[in-house]
């Protein structure tokens, strides 16, 4: 059925080897020595949230995080049953279905505050939150010092219950000092519930980067990026990954063309010489970044080799300069990233990072899920449904 489906969309897919999404969960549990909470946000960052998440709930994975409210909603439709919490906070509108979908809202601003208590004033069963502290990020979070005051209040109405305290690290993957004060903040606010009687069960701080800086008073983290393989940088937690997702497409046409010829929008790559362009079916739309540093110096790798981008990239189709790579034709793969060329390459090239190289993989690629050696699923958003008739 898998490969059957392939067949009928286009020569582009998203490889994801759940292989190496079990041994990237297993090292960072290992090296962190405490529980881990997957970061599955953003559709876990391209990767695919539902098929992930059941993936490393089945590892032992005890809860999961996403950022908004609707992300956990998917989850819990998808079957998902493990808890989950909700990072970037929530609305006054959301907290029915926070409740009803039994999901963990962080609180982090005073009128989630108030709407935390009146969910536990109202309702007939406890409401689980984890409380938001800024340490240094100046996004969302009660200063260290409020933060005592703002657990003592939830607490007080009745049946919220703090399970967890955070604060999220602003450049653990750049700065050790202020990690590290940042992290003394966090610690003074935990100590300040405590002498308050409030002893939250969970303590976290460490996204990916913030692995290199575990304290022992910390008692979860909550990795993202990492365990898709891609570790942070410059500064990275020792902790041996692989890269899980594999994007690339099948070469569809090859022409040759004569010295002097534009290539693409604008016209802006001409060529040099008597040229071999490839034709990809993916394009901006997909994830391949449209910017100058990829059309200049762009390279995709097709049998074993680079070659580089020709000409600016499209919304749906790329070209690249076969001309010294006679043995690659039509039909032939070209990886965007994966293994070769790494996704942070690409963030380079496209003076961005490897998040958003990750994220901006279109939906309409489709994510063909490999474990074993073999294909195990396909998803895609051209999958017939249900009910759909062909006209």
């Amino acid at each position: 059925m898998s490969e059957s489906l392939l067949a009928t969309l286009r020569p582009a897919r998203a490889r994801l080897d759940l292989d190496r999404l079990a041994a990237n969960y297993l090292a960072v549990a290992a090296a962190a020595g405490r529980p881990v909470m997957p970061v599955v946000k953003a559709d876990a960052y391209g990767h695919g949230a539902a098929r992930v998440s059941r993936h490393l709930v089945a590892l032992g994975a005890p809860m999961l995080g996403v950022a908004f409210a609707e992300e956990g909603v998917v989850l819990r439709a998808a079957g998902i049953r493990a808890p989950i919490v909700v990072l970037a906070g929530f609305t006054p509108g959301q907290v029915r279905s926070l409740v009803q979908h039994e999901l963990t809202p962080v609180v982090s601003t005073p009128s989630m505050l108030e709407s935390a208590r009146q969910a536990g004033r109202e309702g007939s069963k406890r409401f689980a939150v984890h409380l938001k502290v800024d340490t240094g990020m100046t996004r969302l979070g009660f200063t260290p010092s409020a933060a005592g005051e703002a657990a003592a209040r939830l607490v007080e109405s009745g049946r919220v219950v703090v399970e967890g305290l955070m604060t999220h690290l602003a450049c653990a993957d750049e700065d050790a000092e202020a990690t590290r004060r940042q992290l003394d903040l966090f610690d003074e606010a935990a100590d300040d519930l405590a002498r308050r009687g409030i002893r939250p069960r969970w303590l976290h701080a460490a996204n990916s980067a913030g692995l290199a800086y575990l304290r022992p008073t910390h008692t979860l983290v909550r990795p993202g990026l990492i365990l898709y393989g891609v570790p942070p940088r410059p500064l990275a937690p020792a902790v041996r990954v692989q890269p899980v997702m594999s994007v690339s497409a099948d070469i569809g046409l090859v022409k040759e063309v004569a010295v002097g010829t534009p290539v693409s929008y604008g016209g802006r790559w001409v060529a040099p010489r008597r040229s071999r362009i490839a034709t990809i079916p993916f394009g901006y739309a997909d994830g391949v970044p449209r910017t100058d540093g990829m059309r200049d110096r762009g390279e995709l790798l097709v049998k074993g080799r680079r070659v580089p981008v020709a000409g600016t990239v499209c919304m749906d189709l790329t070209m690249v300069d076969l001309t010294d790579h006679p043995d690659a034709g039509e039909g032939d793969e070209a990886v965007l990233f994966g293994d070769d060329p790494p996704a942070w390459e690409v963030a380079d090239r496209a003076g961005t990072n490897a998040w958003e190289v990750l994220t901006s993989v279109g939906p309409r690629v489709p994510r063909v899920y490999v474990e074993g050696g073999r294909i195990v699923g396909v998803e895609s958003r051209f999958t017939p449904r249900a009910g759909d008739r062909t006209r």
